[in-house]
């Protein structure tokens, strides 16, 4: 079967599994497709995944039921696909396989990590670099400047102290500087986190507004904007022991920093996704902190096959 086959019976899968008079007979035969072929259920992960970070059918001007409607026209189908394919960056077969493990659009970036690894780098002028899972950075570090580039992911950085000499962190959205200390930064779609540690650290978006951030104290920012500061809980870089820890926070948060540590992708249903929870859930151990989400909160985790997980509410 070609890879452009498999990619249009799991987009008409997705779209079967989203409609409201879905039986248990239908996901019956859902799984046994995952089932029936490796490449099925890497297509139906990457697919799910693509749809969840770039919302398709609305970028795409239609609602689900449109979509599906022209899906089913021979004709309209493959322009969809590739629509859908050019949007997303959707692709099937050997690359998906190799991306699960480290993306492959930051093969070349000098400090990487791949699905569910930390790593933790010691550069030339003493500072130390700590990645987490599936995030990339390049490096500058000479005489002239110490400069980081996030590309991707969350970094934590402990600054060597060198007189006059700031230390840089680039993203898409601006930068952070600081002289000394540990500062955590992480990019998610269009904004920038920044945690202090203990660090005194100048803030500066790409269009030009400032702000100054404290010891003990995180924001964000986006190209325009640098939001409120508020005070760190304590817990901001657990990450870096294994453990994301959760104050009061949504489940759909909860989903989001596992799941740079498991192959696949796990949706959850917009019905559940704002209840909330605190805890501290093992990040190396996806299938306990799932356990523990499934014991704590009214809702089912369905487990398809190793690679597709979804989160609903409990029947």
């Amino acid at each position: 079967m070609t890879e452009e086959k498999i990619v249009e019976q799991a987009i008409e899968w997705m779209l079967r599994l989203e409609l409201p008079d879905v039986t248990k007979a239908d996901r019956a035969a859902f799984e046994r497709w995952c089932a029936a072929e490796p490449r099925h259920e890497i297509a139906y992960a990457n697919l799910t995944q693509s749809v969840r970070q770039f919302d398709v059918p609305r970028q795409l001007g239609a609602t689900t039921t449109v979509l599906r409607a022209t899906l089913q026209q021979q004709k309209d189908r493959r322009k969809t696909l590739r629509r859908i394919a050019a949007l997303a960056g959707l692709s099937v077969g050997a690359g998906v396989l190799v991306n699960q493990v480290t993306p492959i659009l930051d093969m070349n970036a000098d400090l990487r990590t791949g699905t569910g690894e930390r790593q933790t780098y010691t550069l030339t002028d003493g500072s130390i670099v700590t990645l987490n899972a599936r995030s990339s950075a390049d490096r500058w570090i000479d005489q002239s400047r110490r400069l980081i580039r996030l590309a991707a992911g969350e970094l934590q950085v402990q600054v060597a102290p060198l007189a006059r000499r700031p230390f840089l962190i680039e993203t898409a959205q601006g930068s952070a500087s600081t002289l000394s200390g540990t500062l955590l930064l992480r990019s998610v779609a269009e904004r920038t986190e920044v945690v202090s540690l203990q660090s005194l650290a100048n803030l500066t978006t790409r269009n030009g507004q400032s702000r100054q951030l404290q010891p003990g104290q995180h924001t964000w920012f986006n190209r325009d904007t640098v939001a409120q500061v508020q005070i760190n809980r304590g817990s901001e870089n657990s990450w870096v022991d294994g453990y994301y820890t959760a104050y009061d926070a949504a489940l759909i948060d909860v989903i989001a920093a596992l799941r740079p540590y498991r192959r696949g992708v796990i949706r959850v249903d917009p019905a559940v996704a704002q209840l909330r929870i605190s805890g501290a859930f093992p990040l190396d151990d996806t299938d306990h902190a799932l356990n523990a989400l499934a014991a704590a909160l009214p809702v089912a985790v369905a487990r398809f096959t190793p690679y597709c997980v979804t989160i609903s509410a409990l029947a």
